[in-house]
């Protein structure tokens, strides 16, 4: 029964990297990158807030205003503009109107419960860059979470590894090319990506490799290959709409603002939250 089971296996793999499925992993991919690369998250009070950074507001000339200390370069602002004001007409027009209806529709703790069973899955991109990163305690802390909620937490549905002191923790790619000293580059504003640096972007691209979803749907269509990282969009995106309509109402220039939080975010999550408060950019004056 034993061989007969690993031959099924080693058949169905077979089958998976036919030259005829590769266009639907190449379509999983690039859809994945798209659709999941403008979230942003950074921690306040222990708790993720994900910052959705396609929004901008304001008049022309707005590159004229300084970007208060940010120490990203940014030699493409006025096209970076243009691009940020695009990514906002999607955000007000689809993406923050579908996680209204989420939220309306959807119970708080049925929304819990998928974005933990969504945070579990990708387990295996952080564990990925937790060893390449070298940094062993952190890996041991991921896979101690993947066992106890995939076990206790009904598939990780339920965070029990946190509430029993193992926290989680995101790594990627970006971060693992910045431990070994790779330059961020630019700042650079991509078309539905958002905010990014070249480091970042090809970051993005190789995480894709070690999530699951890539895989387990690879003999999939691109609509359901890409339902897992819509799902994940969608979920985070409802638990940024105050944050981003307050950010969007306030700032005097949001496309500044957005720029400086995920510098900040992206500092703070290479260095694992480790971020002496002098070295970061002040954020400008909502006032």
């Amino acid at each position: 029964m034993g061989g007969t089971l690993i031959n099924s296996v080693a058949d169905a793999l077979t089958r998976s990297i036919s030259g005829r499925h590769v266009h639907a992993l190449l379509g999983a991919v690039v859809l994945a990158v798209l659709v999941l690369s403008p979230v942003q998250s950074f921690a306040t009070d222990g708790e993720p807030i994900i910052i959705q950074p396609i929004a901008a507001t304001g008049d022309d000339g707005l590159e004229d205003i300084d970007d208060a200390g940010s120490g990203l370069d940014d030699p493409i602002e006025p096209v970076n503009r243009v691009i940020f004001k695009v990514n906002d007409t999607v955000d007000v027009i689809v993406l923050r109107p579908v996680a209204l209806v989420y939220r309306t529709v959807i119970p708080p703790p049925l929304r819990k419960g998928l974005a933990n069973f969504l945070a579990n899955v990708s387990t295996p991109i952080t564990l990925t860059n937790d060893i390449l990163q070298g940094d062993m305690k952190r890996a041991e802390t991921t896979v101690v979470r993947f066992f106890l909620n995939s076990v206790a937490g009904f598939g990780g549905l339920d965070d029990i590894a946190g509430r029993a002191g193992w926290e989680r923790h995101t790594e990627d790619f970006g971060q693992t090319l910045a431990v070994y000293g790779v330059p961020s580059g630019p700042y650079i504003v991509a078309p539905i990506l958002g905010p990014s640096t070249p480091r970042h972007l090809v970051g993005r691209a190789v995480d894709v490799l070690a999530n699951p979803w890539t895989w387990i749907l690879w003999d999939a269509s691109i609509l359901e290959s890409a339902s897992p990282t819509l799902a994940t969009l969608v979920s985070d995106r409802e638990v940024a709409i105050e944050t981003l309509d307050t950010v969007r109402e306030s700032s005097p220039d949001y496309y500044a603002t957005i720029k400086n939080l995920y510098e900040q975010s992206r500092q703070s999550e290479i260095s694992n939250g480790e971020v002496v408060e002098d070295e970061l950019p002040e954020i400008p004056d909502l006032r």
